[in-house]
């Protein structure tokens, strides 16, 4: 059997974001179903992380390293994997979207030969080094063991969701859009807000999943306007069956079709607009969610997602008409 060394967070205590199911489980699992004998490092939890990756890398004998985030890894250590392991497959994901690529990134990258990350375009093609052999977008992904549909309590249930920080990036439109819901939070019941992580006070397990399920739409906006780029809002909130109400980004509608799996806004004028619309629209609203559900599982559950990746690297193109894919 193959064998993937995962090093990323895979304890909830250790991430500080809105979902407390760190992504990197994601893809762990996602190799497990596709075969691989999966080691996870969760080096967050370490005092002496890169000392133990090595250690632990000559004991896997992997033939992949999958890299996360990792900004506690160091470049020379993963210089010094590829120089012990030749034939492994250094590979890297990433989520974070800044003003420039963050210094992390590109250290690591000047020894990956695959780099995936959730966005596209100039973006990603600035994380490109020359050694690396590929660079490829995702544009979702999410676990539906984790992320799945069922009934909760009145207490979850809401017409309208929001979980995220302020933003803190190029897109002035989130925190309108934020402070429209904060508006509707006090009006009547037709809009019915449940909000969460403004002040960064997150809601965790299982919580966050049980007021996905009680939402009849959740809002999407990102702190960055990138092509290809959306948080894990979209898949996790559509893997569980709600409808997503998304800000629009480049590219979104080379994988989604409007008004058939989701639906998305330019301005907070069209904002309101369809936010009425759907409140009003019950049929339309749960039909558009059921098939944009079975769209997420389809492409980006676990299972999927690492399938497409496994064939961009053996194959340098992805299954998906949608992916950017840069080659060197």
């Amino acid at each position: 059997m193959k064998k993937v060394l995962c090093c990323g967070v895979f304890n909830p205590n250790n991430i500080y974001t809105a979902s407390p199911y760190p992504g990197d489980n994601v893809f762990a699992k996602g190799f497990e179903a596709n075969s691989y004998e999966v080691t996870k490092f969760d080096y967050r939890a370490e005092v002496n992380p890169n000392e133990k990756l090595i250690e632990i890398a000559k004991q896997v004998e992997p033939n992949i390293f999958w890299f996360g985030k990792a900004e506690l890894i160091l470049p020379e250590t993963i210089k010094f994997l590829r120089s012990y392991f030749p034939k492994a497959v250094f590979c890297k994901w990433a989520a974070d979207v800044r003003n420039k690529p963050t210094v992390h990134d590109l250290g690591h990258n000047e020894y990956i030969d695959f780099f995936f990350a959730t966005y596209g375009g100039d973006y990603l093609k600035a994380h490109m080094s020359k050694k690396m052999k590929c660079a490829c977008s995702i544009l979702a992904f999410t676990d539906s063991s984790y992320y799945r549909q069922y009934s909760v309590d009145k207490a979850y249930e809401s017409n309208i969701l929001w979980t995220g920080r302020r933003g803190f990036g190029d897109n002035k439109l989130r925190n309108e859009v934020i402070d429209q819901l904060l508006k509707y939070k006090e009006m009547t019941d037709f809009y019915k807000i449940q909000m969460f992580g403004i002040d960064e006070e997150w809601i965790g397990d299982p919580d966050y999943v049980r007021y996905i399920n009680g939402a009849k739409i959740g809002v999407g906006i990102n702190s960055f306007n990138r092509t290809l780029y959306s948080s894990d809002r979209l898949g996790n909130y559509m893997s569980c069956g709600t409808f997503y109400l998304a800000h629009y980004f480049v590219g979104i509608e080379k994988c989604f079709e409007q008004g058939v799996h989701l639906d998305w806004f330019h301005d907070l004028a069209e904002f309101k607009e369809k936010i009425d619309y759907y409140l009003k629209h019950d049929e339309i609203r749960e039909r558009i969610a059921r098939a944009g559900q079975l769209h997420v599982l389809k492409h980006f559950d676990y299972y999927p997602l690492v399938k497409n990746i496994l064939h961009v690297i053996e194959t340098g193109k992805s299954l998906y008409s949608w992916d950017d894919v840069f080659v060197n």
